[in-house]
């Protein structure tokens, strides 16, 4: 029976109260959605129309990759074409996940296949949590809350603190760390031998996933001999490096030396290759025309490997030597051995201006940076005092003593302040009136020869004045001289820096190894206010003149000095570089930018076939490039100075030089021959200058051998040992710079070893080529031994033995 009708009038309002509640709410729900619809239209609209261009890059960057290839590393050749820096291969096994077995049993397998043959575990869970239960637990847990306090990783902590180390990479958890880009090979192992990448390579069938990648490494053959020129190679040291350079995250760019001074002609360029790609990283098909990469030019420098080696044998030996002699103190008579731990030998064309060897002391080995940096390595030299990672043969800035009195001699003859042939009375001692207080003898400056308390030098000439090393002598043509008589206007501090500046001091001259220095020739006489206060004063000009003072100069500086002297008066470019080729064996001509600018070789005709950059036929009379009738690069030398000094003037320096290597006899020899033997009896004559420096730097101070109070009070203080020559007199072709951080005398210890590598250069008596076992021992008789010396004579062997014609005949 129905009930319309029925109900009562209250009900039905009620209901309809009801319903209206209802229909209301869903009303404002249905506005509300139909609000954050219209925002979120809103939104999108405005995103395209404000973003979108943007967005649309960044997903055409996402789906669109570029894949850059290495090109080859350009490698380094000495002057006779002897590998220094080669690209080896190296082998990484790699893991690609995308590519593994899908199955756990299958994957287990490939673990456990690819551990057998590389050695890497396939998981070190359970040896890692053994390790840390035998741990000390509270140790365990205290670092264990550091770490999490700090958000570090917990094994990390626990390995850095020494509680619990932690065992190598497993190859599950590299999968599982490279999880995030599967298609991405993940190294487990790099450096494995070739016998062993032979043979994952072959199972590779079996392996799915895994894969042998081919890696170059840097070697340098001639490691620790040349590490300094050569330099070393790193990661990428800033972000600059790959937002600015172009780099990538996992280059490795050079570091030192002509690794990363030569970066850019070295490295070349990337070979590119675009391709399109899933979210995955999966390459799916590749976009235009690959890019193939283009090798890096080829380094062919101006070094003697093998004379580099023999310096370097030589240097060491002296060096020893003089570690193993007794120094007897003057006063109390007390006997101690000297720390002799830093060294270096500069031996260059003074025609040219090539370097023939750079000899650095102590040395490291760049190949241990060949995959990383060994921080323990790489901390220990770089805390050591006498720096090993510095090329202290451009770097290193010290006082050349009496070798710079070069400068003054010619300086002083070409302004007139003496004649040649002048004599200049030279006592031990000498006084400077104090300019302030000229009556108060007490306040007196005295200034002494190195031959001072045991004699003088009495009339020095120019010649004998450089060959005696008179510090009197210079002095006085320096910083001017006007008692007893004897007038001398002196040089001043003006035109010693004009003239050190000609010679190279005080100046970059230019060579391709980065970080050289300047070192420290004082401009004029405002220098010092400028610097430290005080005015500069007659005695700075006496000190200036004989190479102390404020006076610093680099062993590439000295031995451009005398190479100035020996070649007549030019200051070239100093050069570690011959000449580069690219992959083609042309020469390769670069900008200022390093970029290739041009490519040269001998033509059919016998001229100079010039290109561009692209091989275009290219006509550039600046670019001058010639090559000999064997197809030889000739090299061409680059002036950077000509030194303003009569030839008749210089010629003088250059007797006076001569005359410091002479022996006359037992009662007659100047500086030079005081501790050997020169090479005139083997037809080479030779000229030179000793200098022995003294300094109090912070090394000094620091082992108690000088104080800063001892410079003022003009006490003793420790000792350089210099040496700087050339040879033959004639025709010069070798200039050798010898420097032994506190090696004392220079006569006893730096001129014996510079003797040495003029001999070895020459190929003199031991050094000599072609010597046999028994004709080598022959020569090192006393009678017979070139550059015999009363100090040390350093034992080193030929690179190799000729066979004697007995044995060549019975071997054919």
């Amino acid at each position: 029976m129905s009930r319309m009708g029925w109900e009562r009038i209250e009900d039905q309002e009620a209901l309809e109260r009801e319903d209206m509640g209802v229909s209301g709410r869903l009303f404002f729900l249905r506005l509300l959605f139909i609000t954050i619809l219209g925002l979120l239209v809103y939104r999108i609209w405005w995103i395209q129309q404000t973003r979108g261009s943007d967005l649309q890059a960044q997903a055409e960057e996402n789906r669109i990759a570029v894949l850059r290839q290495t090109a080859p590393r350009g490698v380094m050749f000495d002057r006779n074409g002897q590998p220094l820096a080669v690209n080896l291969p190296s082998f990484n096994v790699t893991i690609t996940p995308a590519f593994l077995p899908d199955t756990e049993e299958e994957r287990q397998a490939v673990y456990e296949r690819l551990s057998l043959l590389t050695g890497v575990p396939v998981t070190n869970t359970i040896q890692q949590q053994a390790l840390i239960e035998a741990a000390n637990p509270e140790l365990v847990s205290s670092y264990s809350r550091l770490a999490r306090l700090f958000n570090a990783p917990v094994a990390e902590t626990l390995n850095e603190a020494g509680v619990v180390p932690q065992l190598p990479d497993s190859i599950a958890g590299i999968v599982e760390t490279f999880s995030f880009a599967p298609y991405l090979p993940a190294v487990i192992t790099s450096s494995v031998p070739i016998t062993l990448a032979y043979t994952i390579e072959q199972e590779s069938i079996f392996l799915p996933g895994v894969r042998v990648l081919e890696e170059p490494l840097r070697y340098y053959p001639s490691g620790e001999y040349t590490s300094h020129l050569l330099g070393y190679m790193g990661p990428i040291p800033n972000e600059n490096w790959i937002n600015v350079l172009g780099y990538e995250r996992d280059d490795r760019v050079g570091w030192a030396g002509l690794e990363s001074s030569m970066e850019i002609e070295l490295s070349g360029q990337k070979g590119e290759r675009q391709i399109e790609q899933d979210w995955t990283g999966r390459e799916l098909r590749q976009i235009g025309l690959e890019r193939a990469p283009v090798a890096g030019l080829n380094l062919h420098l101006t070094l003697d490997l093998d004379l580099q080696k023999q310096a370097y044998a030589i240097l060491d030996q002296f060096m020893q030597a003089n570690r193993d002699t007794a120094r007897v103190d003057e006063i109390t008579g007390e006997r101690t051995f000297p720390e002799i731990e830093q060294a270096a030998i500069v031996a260059m064309n003074p025609q040219t201006g090539e370097i023939l060897a750079m000899v650095n002391y102590p040395t490291f080995d760049n190949n241990r940076f060949q995959t990383e940096v060994p921080v323990d390595y790489y901390l220990g030299l770089a805390r050591n005092d006498y720096t090993p990672l510095v090329n202290h043969a451009i770097s290193g800035t010290y006082p050349p003593g009496s070798t710079f009195k070069l400068v003054p001699a010619a300086g002083a003859l070409q302004e007139g302040i003496v004649s040649p042939n002048r004599f200049l009375r030279a006592p031990g001692i000498i006084e400077i009136k104090n300019r302030f207080a000229p009556n108060d003898p007490g306040r007196a400056q005295p200034f002494v020869c190195w031959v001072y308390p045991n004699g003088e030098h009495g009339l020095m000439d120019m010649r004998r004045g450089i060959a005696n090393s008179c510090d009197i002598y210079f002095y006085k043509i320096s910083g001017g001289f006007d008692q007893d008589g004897e007038f001398v206007e002196g040089l001043g501090v003006n035109r010693l820096a004009r003239y050190g500046e000609q010679f190279g001091f005080g100046r970059i001259q230019g060579i391709e190894l980065p970080l050289e220095s300047t070192g420290n020739l004082p401009p004029n006489e405002n220098w010092k206010a400028q610097t430290y206060g005080e005015p500069w004063s007659t005695g700075d000009d006496y000190n200036l003149g004989i190479g102390q003072g404020f006076m610093t100069a680099t062993p590439l500086q000295v031995a451009q000095m005398a190479a100035v002297v020996a070649n007549g008066g030019f200051l070239y470019r100093p050069t570690i570089i011959h000449h580069m080729t690219d992959e083609a064996g042309n020469v390769a001509v670069v900008d200022e930018n390093s970029q290739v600018v041009a490519r040269a070789f001998p033509g059919n005709d016998g001229r100079t076939a010039l290109v561009d950059a692209d091989g275009n036929p290219l006509d550039d009379p600046a670019i001058n490039i010639e090559f000999d009738a064997n197809g030889n690069y000739i090299f061409r030398p680059e002036v950077v100075d000509a030194l303003d000094v009569d030839r008749e003037y210089l010629q003088v320096v250059q007797e006076g030089m001569k005359l410091v290597n002479t022996f006359v006899s037992e009662d007659e020899f100047y500086t030079g021959a005081t501790s050997v033997d020169w090479l005139d009896k083997f037809g080479v004559t030779t000229a030179g200058k000793t200098g022995t420096a003294e300094y109090c730097d912070n090394i000094a101070i620091e082992r108690g051998w000088c104080r800063f109070e001892d410079i003022e009070q003009r006490r003793v203080l420790p000792t350089h040992s210099w040496y700087v020559g050339y040879a033959p007199y004639e025709n010069p072709e070798i200039v050798v710079s010898v420097f032994i951080f506190n090696g004392g005398e220079g006569s006893a210890w730096a001129a014996p070893a510079a003797c040495n590598v003029m001999a070895a250069y020459f190929g003199l008596g031991q050094y000599a080529d072609g010597l046999t076992a028994e004709a080598w021992q022959e020569s090192l008789r006393p009678d017979n031994r070139v550059c015999n010396s009363r100090s040390y004579n350093p034992i080193v062997e030929p690179l190799t033995f000729a066979v004697p014609e007995e044995e060549a005949i019975d071997e054919q």
